[in-house]
């Protein structure tokens, strides 16, 4: 494993305890996602042209890092406010609003959506029946859920340009991922 990767896993759990976010909250996801970690896991180790331990470490590397992966998306999804999201997404296609691209509609839609796979994740753990019934009741339950949520309006903020301290994360990731 590179020292990149250390530092990036490094990174995304010390967030964890920076905003005090639970470390087990995002175990039945990664349960739920254990036959692709495995079946990365099979097709690295027999597709990969190094030697048996050498093909074994970098298929343990690429697992550990999808699961890294997995970790930072559900701290953002856990920490960050739909209007956040909007703002942010706003801002940074911001090069697409002088192409004309309507960037309102895209940043509105993908913040739906994230809010909505917290309502649906909900929905899947109060479910108590066998897998085939569950798919059922899952749809049941978000049609339902679909046609009596109230309408509410949602207020975009205008944000200013982000401090240049704010930067820091993502570049830090980027310089992690990347190096």
């Amino acid at each position: 494993m590179t020292a990149n990767n250390i530092l990036f896993i490094i990174l995304v759990i010390s967030l964890f305890f920076i905003y005090k976010c639970s470390l087990i909250s995002v175990f039945p996801t990664l349960k739920r996602l254990r036959w692709l970690f495995f079946s990365i896991l099979i097709l690295n180790l027999f597709f990969n042209s190094s030697s048996g331990i050498v093909n074994l470490l970098i298929a343990i590397e690429k697992v550990i890092v999808l699961i890294t992966i997995v970790l930072a998306a559900h701290l953002f999804i856990i920490i960050t406010k739909t209007q956040e999201i909007i703002a942010a997404l706003q801002w940074w296609l911001l090069p697409l609003t002088m192409l004309g691209f309507p960037t309102e509609k895209l940043s509105v839609r993908i913040a739906l959506v994230l809010d909505t796979v917290k309502t649906v994740q909900s929905f899947y753990n109060n479910t108590t029946s066998t897998i085939t019934n569950k798919i059922t009741e899952l749809f049941a339950e978000i049609l339902e859920h679909a046609n009596t949520v109230p309408l509410q309006t949602l207020e975009i903020p205008e944000l200013p340009q982000p401090p240049l301290w704010q930067w820091i994360y993502p570049l830090t990731m980027l310089v992690l991922i990347f190096k």
